[in-house]
């Protein structure tokens, strides 16, 4: 297997995205399948600003796969959101709420 360019690069953020400071992503798993990135970041905005929010979707059809990433501007932001919403229903499901393990 031969080693492209583009294997330098993994882990770097895509171009014109600085990356995500520690902390500040969260990992969210539960969602309704209709819900969309706007839902979340009205629902996540009541702890600060949120930086981006994106709804992981299935290649082929586009659908929700029921888990999402959401990132706060601060650490503090995001932790009190894990501390509130983690273990909470949300239209009818169980959000599983902590910070990313590997944010991208």
């Amino acid at each position: 297997r031969s080693r492209s360019p583009a294997g330098a690069k993994f882990g770097l953020p895509p171009a014109g995205r600085t990356p995500p400071r520690v902390g500040t992503q969260l990992f969210v798993a539960g969602i309704n399948f209709i819900c969309n990135e706007q839902d979340l970041e009205q629902k996540f905005s009541r702890y600060g600003r949120v930086r981006e929010a994106r709804v992981v979707r299935h290649p082929s059809s586009g659908e929700s796969r029921g888990f999402a990433f959401v990132g706060m501007s601060a650490e503090s932001e995001a932790e009190e959101a894990v501390r509130d919403m983690n273990g909470r229903d949300w239209n009818g499901r169980r959000l599983l709420v902590e910070v990313a393990k590997n944010p991208r």
